[in-house]
């Protein structure tokens, strides 16, 4: 596990919105296991540690691979969770976690006691449907939730939180900003406002997103972390709410008998690997595997390589186990793409 001061002046952060099912488990984002958290995790007593403002109770939650399983749904109850909120994690080091819970407008939920009280939204912001969707201030007012939507991308612009800007003083300002990346990274944009006060950053959000594999729906932290004549916002973390790229296969004995092993096809074909003939498989340990990938039937089902017997061996997946992949493309400009191991599904009694 990366070492991470809880008092740096960035924590780690990842979000997730909660979608149909949420109560049975929780993903942690690939790019945030894969950075932050290092070693074997699937044993059985990997625990998290969830911390939140709710009360002094540290709720301990097992953790298989980069899923949170049992103990989960009893904390997403504590904390009334629903279908449509957004939830943030900060890395406070160790395997220790403060959760932070926004509602379906992206307005933080605030807690008093024991009573869970949805705060309602800015009037502001619920009369203008852009920052409904795409933002909203957190705590200290220094950081606020974006979503990466097909408009914001066309006019290669993002609204800022009204709430958001006021308590930094950007209103009514124009000047150049500096967006960084998860790495620290930065691109040049341009901080700018209209009449009414709405404030937005214009001119390399597209290039921003695209350069960082940004989607459609992904939902981003940002946080102030200068201002001054040139603001810097960071990037802390992103994940997304498409599904599309994740899929569940079961090892059943007629996959050893026949030595084949299929994609369906409404995964092939919305992901787009149609055409591939390539495909690399990434273990737990993160070790890649080369294998092919052809055409097993006029419904568009692809067949894996004879490299995918060794990958299940690897991940311990057995007969009658299933287990979860995500696809991931490598970058922008080629058709390589990873099929990532996750972990193995597992149901608690």
């Amino acid at each position: 596990m990366e070492n991470v001061s809880p008092s740096s002046p960035i924590n780690p952060h990842f979000f997730q919105p909660l979608l149909p099912g949420f109560h049975s488990y929780l993903n942690i984002p690939m790019r945030f296991f894969l950075r932050h958290i290092d070693g074997p995790t699937n044993e059985d007593n990997a625990v998290v540690k969830l911390r939140s403002d709710v009360s002094d109770i540290t709720w301990q939650v097992k953790m298989e691979g980069r899923r949170l399983t049992k103990g989960w749904k009893k904390f997403a109850a504590s904390h009334d969770l629903r279908v449509g909120d957004i939830v943030v994690f900060r890395h406070d080091g160790g395997l220790l976690f403060h959760v932070t819970c926004f509602g379906p407008s992206c307005c933080e939920i605030q807690y008093d006691y024991d009573d869970v009280i949805q705060i309602s939204s800015d009037s502001d912001s619920e009369n203008n449907q852009n920052i409904a969707d795409e933002g909203s201030s957190s705590d200290h007012h220094s950081c606020f939730v974006a979503r990466v939507t097909a408009s914001n991308l066309r006019k290669d612009s993002l609204f800022l939180p009204r709430g958001f800007s006021r308590s930094n003083g950007l209103m009514k300002r124009k000047c150049e900003i500096i967006l960084l990346n998860e790495d620290g990274i930065p691109w040049k944009l341009i901080l700018s406002h209209k009449p009414d006060g709405e404030v937005y950053i214009r001119l390399g959000w597209r290039s921003f997103c695209f350069e960082n594999r940004l989607r459609v729906n992904d939902v981003l932290s940002l946080k102030l972390v200068q201002t001054g004549t040139t603001p810097v916002l960071q990037l802390c973390s992103s994940s997304t709410t498409s599904q599309n790229r994740f899929l569940t296969l079961t090892l059943k004995p007629y996959n050893l008998k026949k030595y084949k092993l299929c994609l369906p096809g409404t995964f092939v074909k919305a992901n787009g690997i149609e055409r591939a003939r390539k495909i690399t498989l990434v273990d737990q340990y993160n070790i890649k595997r080369t294998t092919s990938l052809k055409p097993d039937d006029k419904h568009g089902k692809m067949r894996l390589g004879k490299e995918w017997r060794e990958f299940c061996y690897v991940n311990g997946v057995n007969i009658g186990e299933s287990f979860k992949l995500e696809i991931i493309k490598e970058t922008e400009d080629t058709a390589t793409h990873l099929l990532k191991f996750c972990s193995k599904v597992v149901n608690f009694p």
